[in-house]
């Protein structure tokens, strides 16, 4: 399991679904479980797993060819909380920081951390700050606007999926919503 950290504090990083090659071990543990479930067609199991593998390969290629557009240099995320150290880690991002600098959203930060976050955001070129769609961007805004950091602020699905037609309905979905959004977002200004 990865940790996250900050100046302050670390901790385990339970967001290993951001990386999709991870998911195949999910994909396949759940496998032998519902092997185990008495009545189901065990050729029709195997098929939709080996299906649901593919679907992750051909994401996984896809998430690798989007980030790979974007230079190194703009590979750096700063998020509302820590969400993607396994997606730093498996496609090449550095994790510049994160507004709530710990792992879980009920902390607040304190100016200090602010501070010191505006100018790491500011030292790394970030041009956006990406926050869960199902937490409020308050931290974000106010970072943005009390500490006088110029980025965007765009909103991921990250730790919940959304109704159908919302762009986010399933994994799949909402991995390649979140891809596209995080190029976009980077791009500014590249």
């Amino acid at each position: 399991m990865l940790e996250w950290t900050s100046e302050d504090a670390s901790g385990p990083d339970p967001h290993f679904w951001t990386d999709p090659a991870r998911m195949t071990a999910v994909v396949d543990a759940l496998g032998e479980e519902l092997h185990e479930v008495p009545g189901l067609d065990d050729g029709a199991l195997d098929r939709a797993l080996e299906g649901y593998r593919d679907d992750l390969e051909a994401l996984d290629g896809d998430m690798t060819a989007a980030f790979a557009a974007l230079p190194e240099d703009r590979r750096a995320l700063v998020t509302n909380h820590h969400v993607f150290g396994y997606l730093a880690d498996r496609f090449g991002f550095r994790v510049v920081g994160a507004v709530i600098p710990s792992g879980t959203t009920l902390a607040s930060p304190s100016a200090a951390d602010l501070r010191d976050l505006a100018a790491a955001i500011e030292d790394a070129d970030v041009p956006t700050i990406f926050v869960d769609a199902s937490q409020p961007a308050r931290l974000a805004e106010v970072l943005a606007d009390e500490v006088d950091v110029h980025v965007a602020i765009r909103s991921l699905a990250t730790e919940s999926l959304t109704a159908e037609g919302e762009g986010a309905a399933s994994y799949l979905e909402m991995m390649r919503s979140n891809t596209d959004a995080i190029v976009d977002g980077l791009s500014v200004g590249g």
